[in-house]
Order: C-alpha cells, then structure tokens, then sequence
C-alpha cells in the first residue's frame, strides 16, 4: 500500500512538472527547508487553487442558471422593415346607435318598463333581444336562452351603414363590397380587410348568414413568413405599400339623426368605435378603440410594431421560449391561433361550462345554447373568475400539471412567436361639413344627419421590428465556460487532454520502458 502511495506521489510530481495548468508545477517544487517544513508556500497555492476552482465554478453555475431561466432574448433588428412586407390593418367599424327607430325604439320600451307599463309579448322578446348588446338597466328577463332568432332581429332592425368615399391609396372602391357585417359584443359591426370566415374559422362553427364572408382568400400571406414573390401588388389581404396620407385608406360615414338612441350605451356617446387589427384576429371592441365622434374628421397614423422569431429558437419548447409558432397550438374553434383567438375561445369554453351557453358573439357549434338576458350576471362571472384563475397562474407560475378539470384548464394563450400589431395615433377636428354640403346644393340633407370622415394611413415606409433570438446559443455557452475556465484555473481543451494522456498513454509507457510508474530518475 505504501508503495502504491509512493508511486502516485512521484506520478503526480511528474504531472505538475509537466502540465500546462497554471500554478500546479509549485506543488511539486521543490523549496528550502524552511518552507517545506511549514508547509507554506505549497498551502499557499492549494488554497488559491482551491478558491479559483471554486470561484470558476459558482460563475458557470450563474451562466447556467441565466440561460436556464430565459433562455431567449429579444433585441431589435438590425434593419428597417418596409411596410410592403405586411399587410393593411383589418379595419373594424361598430356605430353606437344599434337600430333604426322606425323598426326598434329601445328608449320607449325602456321607459315602459320603468313606468310599470305592461310590455306585449313581442315586445318584451325584442327588448330581451337588444339588452343583450345594450348597457343593462333593468335586468328583469328570465330567458336563460335565446333562439337564432336573436340574429334575425338584429340584422332586421339595425341601422343602414351608410358609408360613402372610400378611397383607398388614391384609387375609388365599391363600399358596400369592402365593408363586410360581422357580429361583435357591440351587436353588428363592419370590418375591411379581414380574413373571410372560412380562413379563420373551422367547419364546426356556427356563421350567420352572409356576415363576414368575403369571397376573397389569403393564399398568397401568412403572419410568419409574410407575403410570397408572386403575391404581386394587389394581393388579399391588401398589403401596405406607401406611408402618407394620400396612400393610405379614408371614407366616410353618416348616419340619421332620428335614429340616434343615448340610453342604449349608459355613456350616451354617439358616433363609432373603430379597432385596427391583424386580418387574422377576431374584433373585441372592448378591448382596444378609439372613437370617430359625429360631425368630426379624424386621421389615424399607424405604427407598425412586430416581433419575430429565429429558427434557432425553435429547439426550445414553449414554456421556455414563451410563444407559440403558428401551427404549434391546435384550437377548437378557430383554424388561426393567436393570444385574442385564443382567448375568446378559452372564454367561450369558460362560460359554456358555468352557465351552459355562451354569449352571441363568441364562437360555437350548433348544439350549443345562446345565452339570454337571465344568464348575463354568469356569463360576467365566469369571466371574471377566467382572468383572476389566469392572472393567479401567472403570479405564482404554477404548473400545468395541477390542473383539475379539462373544462376549465388554463388558458395559456402564449404570444405568437411571430406577431405584429398596429398602434394607433390619432388626432381629430370639427367637420363643417354643413357648408360643403351647401355648396354642393344638398341642402336637403342637412337637418336630418350627422358625416363623420376617418383616414388611415401608415407614419413612415419603414419600421424596426423585434426579434427573438437565442440568449446563448452552442458557441456562446462553450464561450462562457472556456473563457471562465481559462481565467480562474488556466485549463484549456488540451490541459484536459493533457490529463486524459497522463492518466493512460503515459502511465502504460512508463511502465512498459522504465519498469515503473514514473519515468524521472530519483
């Protein structure tokens, strides 16, 4: 046994005589008396090696930890985008005023209902119907559900959409062939540049009518990799091809003054509520707006702002990476996934599973019930309980194996790896639209209406987008560890081959020519 010791002791003298490491050839070096006694000098350079080591080795574990823990970082791109290479906002108009007087008071039922005054049969129904879209005030209905009836009564009683002018980058457009109704929360809307229903939507979904269809396909764009070579200038949707307001898109609306109704909506606002949005998202007119106020001109600039992903982030799931590619997340209702698809469906799931219906606008199969005015009070509950579950998820990063129930899993509506939206900035002026209208000789038409006039159009021909990119990737990690490695300890790929050679090659030759373990003469 002292033998072995002994020889492993020479061995290792031999090493630190050899090596390249730093600071090992004065652990075998040998010193004066003095100095070998106390043990000093080789102490001193064990515990500077020891504290070196240790050193280098908590600064890989951070690295690793940093890395561990977002693996991704987003940077801004080192060029320009040209507008071209995206495509014009979808456009989404909802008025204010949600029906033609002549067809549908709501104010005088309203005022019956406060007075005691005993409704017909079919007027109650038809209030009932409208108090889905309007504010509520006296919530006395006990109709849990509701027929498709509901949208026959809205579409027949909603007001004419009366826009004119529409001019898109200088050239004059058919409105009524642009402009397509869709239904929203806020009833009957009308929306320009949007995907038609059979791009957006699955086959199980539920459409009323002729709303939302456009006819016209996106073979030619997708959200990740843009528009194709052969999509030409006019391809669908319509792209943006030059930022300044004569290339942009205006038009505009009017609407009679006899059909306006201010106890509709509690804020007794009249005019419109305009959402700019991907051509791919669902509208949520309570989520983003601005307003076109009557009588009012309004110019809207868009600033672009889009986020995209490398390749090399693709290897990362989607926890770490924290965003879903587009054919990554598989939806029930909607054939295009993004955060606001995503989450109306995950509300729609919600409020089927509390309240047994769901709400006229959201998506839906045919053997699924439309809420009534009984069940708004659940449907608001089921919602809340939707964003504080979500918002807790967040909070506390719990993890997708706790969940209880598939019904009411969480929603984890993740970002799109590569999303783009439009910011708005928007500025307004009074419309004396009255003298024009004079000049004009159209004099009749003054007293019983009120024009608004809206243009759109992108601030400049280029945008800085974000990327995603890997935070490290293979080289930049072997970086970090070599350069840590090297700087504490002095070890390189060949000082750990230099160990692989002394622990084997070099032994066995020692021993085949010197008869033993060392080949250095004692």
């Amino acid at each position: 046994m002292r033998k072995i010791v002994k020889n492993i002791k020479k061995y290792f003298k031999e090493y630190c005589n050899s090596t390249s490491i730093h600071g090992f050839r004065y652990f075998a070096e040998e010193r004066t008396y003095f100095e070998n006694f106390l043990l000093i000098f080789r102490l001193w350079w064990l515990i500077v090696f020891i504290i070196s080591l240790g050193v280098c080795v908590l600064s890989i574990y951070m690295v690793y930890r940093k890395w561990d823990d977002s693996p991704v970082i987003v940077s801004f791109a080192n060029t320009g985008t040209p507008i071209y290479k995206i495509p014009f906002p979808a456009i989404t108009i909802c008025p204010e005023t949600k029906s033609a007087r002549n067809k549908f008071n709501f104010t005088d039922l309203l005022l019956k209902k406060i007075n005691d005054k005993n409704l017909t049969d079919s007027e109650s129904v038809q209030f009932d119907y409208m108090s889905l879209i309007c504010d509520e005030y006296l919530n006395e209905s006990s109709t849990f559900t509701v027929s498709e009836q509901f949208y026959d009564f809205v579409d027949e009683v909603k007001p004419m959409f009366n826009v004119s002018n529409c001019i898109y980058r200088g050239k004059k457009l058919t409105c009524d062939k642009i402009f397509k109704p869709i239904f929203t929360e806020e009833g009957v809307c009308y929306t320009f540049n949007m995907l038609d229903r059979s791009e957006i939507f699955k086959e199980n979904v539920v459409h009323y009518r002729d709303y939302q269809q456009f006819l016209r396909y996106s073979t030619n764009w997708s959200i990740e990799h843009g528009y194709a070579e052969e999509a030409g200038l006019l391809p669908y949707p319509r792209r943006a091809l030059l930022a300044g307001a004569k290339n942009g898109f205006t038009f505009e609306l009017m609407v009679f003054e006899e059909d306006l109704d201010y106890v509709c909506k509690a804020d007794a606002l009249q005019g419109y509520k305009v959402l700019v949005h991907l051509p791919t998202t669902f509208p949520t007119p309570s989520q983003e707006y601005f307003r076109v106020p009557l009588d009012q001109k309004v110019i809207a600039a868009i600033q672009p702002s889009m986020i995209t992903t490398s390749e090399s982030v693709r290897a990362y799931n989607q926890e770490r990476r924290r965003c879903y590619f587009q054919t990554e997340r598989n939806l029930q209702y909607f054939r295009i996934y993004n955060t606001v698809n995503c989450d109306i469906e995950c509300l729609a799931n919600y409020t089927l599973d509390w309240c047994g219906c769901v709400n006229f606008f959201m998506p839906r199969d045919n053997t699924t019930d439309i809420c009534g005015g009984a069940s708004l009070e659940c449907t608001k509950e089921a919602e809340r309980y939707m964003q504080t579950k979500n918002l807790k998820r967040k909070i506390n990063n719990r993890n997708k194996s706790k969940r209880k129930s598939k019904s009411l899993e969480d929603c984890d509506c993740l970002p799109l790896c590569t999303d783009l939206v439009y910011d708005a900035e928007t500025s307004q002026t009074d419309w004396d639209w009255k003298q024009w209208y004079t000049a004009l000789g159209f004099e009749k038409l003054i007293p019983k209406t009120h024009h608004s006039s809206l243009t759109i159009y992108f601030k400049a021909d280029d945008f800085i987008t974000s990327e995603r990119n890997e935070f490290y990737g293979p080289t930049d990690f072997l970086a970090n560890f070599g350069g840590l490695v090297g700087l504490f300890t002095g070890v390189s790929v060949l000082s750990v081959l230099e160990i692989l050679y002394f622990a084997s090659v070099r032994l066995l030759c020692n021993k085949r020519l010197y008869g033993k373990w060392t080949g250095v003469n004692e």
